[in-house]
């Protein structure tokens, strides 16, 4: 049995508790004489016609995928924050048993955020939870919810839409959830104005951030949001075309302090921002240069083809920082897993000619999946792994050769890529050609007499920026 089994089993009987608890036409009748529109279309239709992203900040004490995220966490003192860091919406979380919350948090998020000061904005409450019944929908709005969330992968379509239809009528947003293609096309058919794009799989809890990308096409002019995965700006930049985020566990660690607007995270002013180009500096041989400052991610070669592999096992730092990758190319799967059993990577890149989608799917790591691109037919195969990989990178025929890559790319190659294949500090003007292109892997081009030369990755950053590209998310 899966987790999402056991935990749509769990919620069954919280229903039976619900209907012991509450007597449904009486429930009805409390929140019934405060029915109205929803306040969640409008305020998305607003973001949007200022071209600014839609951010839901989310209350969330643990997950079944990372257990305990902050179990003491003050929550009168992270919605105030949330809501003066500009959050649109602020997601609590509900269920018990696996997410450690409860109805009693909702309200106390409704009632903190009841006393803010008249000059501050009021974000909107989103109920988050395993919706099955109505009577979920109606104690939700009892206890201060605007929006709720209904997630595909446990109702039929029809229960789905009873459901959507029934929470509009009581004044209640809604989110419709899905995360494959599958669920999505099972209620295209459906009026639902909000997709949410789950990046995590809520049977394996493995995320992939480029999931909510190859979705977005088929999104039906829907307004889209993308959900986990999202924690730093460099996930921004790979899930940048939704028209919103949703971001939780990134925000109830411990690099966000209650009460303080963490700008590394929240929210649009950052998230602009982060459409500066990415920077990858690889073949990093000294633990000293992982955390260059240069670098937006730094890479440690483990391929036994590659001059620059890592000198000896015993270097590698035991704990690599957040944006170090573990690097593979010609290794063996069996290699793969024994270096990331060893080593605590939450990075690595990998080749398509190397490795299968299932192969990814069975990682726990965040995948940068690199393309030897010969032909630009070789492009073809990136389509068998793009739900399941959280970038791509776009690379010459020979990695570590320093040659540009021969074979046109097409100008709108369709998912976020960083470009490789020899670049330096004097073409980086390249990147511009493409309409996706967030950044650059570089290894030859930031060596001196074949030693990486942090000056040059000091240039190469600047010349980066320089390049600045303006986004506006669609």
């Amino acid at each position: 049995m899966s987790v999402l089994d056991k935990i749509v089993a769990q919620k069954h009987l919280e229903i039976k508790h619900l209907y012991h608890t509450y007597a449904l036409e009486e429930l009805k009748s409390r929140v019934d004489k405060s029915a109205d529109q929803p306040r969640f279309y409008p305020a998305l239709a607003a973001t949007k016609a200022r071209q600014t992203p839609f951010f839901i900040a989310e209350f969330k004490r643990k997950s079944p995928s990372e257990g305990w995220i902050n179990q003491t966490a003050d929550l009168p003192a992270q919605v105030r924050a949330y809501a003066e860091a500009g959050a649109g919406a602020i997601s609590i979380l509900t269920d018990s048993d696996f997410f450690g919350g409860g109805y009693a948090d909702l309200q106390l998020a409704a009632d903190t955020l009841g006393r803010l000061a008249p000059t501050t904005y009021r974000p909107l409450l989103l109920q988050k939870d395993f919706i099955l019944d109505p009577i979920q929908l109606y104690v939700a709005k009892l206890h201060g919810a605007d929006i709720i969330l209904l997630i595909a992968a446990i109702l039929e379509p029809e229960r789905l839409d009873f459901l959507r239809r029934t929470a509009e009528s009581i004044g209640l947003g809604v989110v419709v959830e899905v995360h494959d293609a599958a669920e999505l096309d099972a209620i295209q058919h459906l009026d639902f104005p909000v997709l949410g794009v789950n990046n995590r799989d809520l049977k394996t809890f493995r995320t992939a951030l480029n999931r909510v990308n190859v979705l977005r096409k088929h999104a039906g002019g829907r307004f889209l949001i993308a959900e986990s995965g999202i924690k730093t700006y460099r996930d921004f930049q790979v899930v940048r075309e939704a028209d919103g985020f949703l971001i939780g566990a990134g925000l109830m660690s411990s690099s966000f302090q209650a009460g303080k607007t963490n700008q590394d995270m929240l929210f649009t002013e950052r998230f602009r921002a982060s459409g500066t180009l990415l920077f990858k500096a690889c073949g990093i041989r000294t633990p000293a240069l992982l955390e260059h400052n240069a670098a937006d991610f730094t890479g440690i070669n483990f391929s036994a083809q590659s001059k620059r592999r890592f000198p000896e096992l015993s270097a590698v730092p035991s704990f690599p920082g957040e944006k170090t990758v573990a690097v593979f190319y010609k290794n063996t799967e069996a290699e793969i897993r024994d270096i990331l059993a060893r080593f605590p990577f939450s990075l690595v890149q990998l080749y398509a000619d190397d490795v299968s989608p299932a192969f990814i799917r069975s990682l726990k790591q965040k995948v940068l999946l690199a393309c030897r691109v010969r032909e630009t037919t070789d492009l073809q195969q990136l389509e068998a792994f793009a739900s399941d990989v959280d970038l791509f990178i776009l690379d010459g025929a020979v990695p570590g050769s320093g040659q540009r890559i021969g074979a046109a790319i097409p100008a709108d190659f369709p998912y976020p890529f960083l470009l490789a294949g020899g670049l330096h500090a004097d073409n980086l003007d390249l990147v511009l050609n493409y309409k996706n292109c967030i950044g650059v892997d570089i290894a030859s081009g930031i060596e001196t007499d074949g030693q990486v030369d942090s000056a040059k990755m000091n240039v190469i950053k600047n010349r980066l920026s320089s390049l600045f590209v303006f986004f506006t998310p669609t």
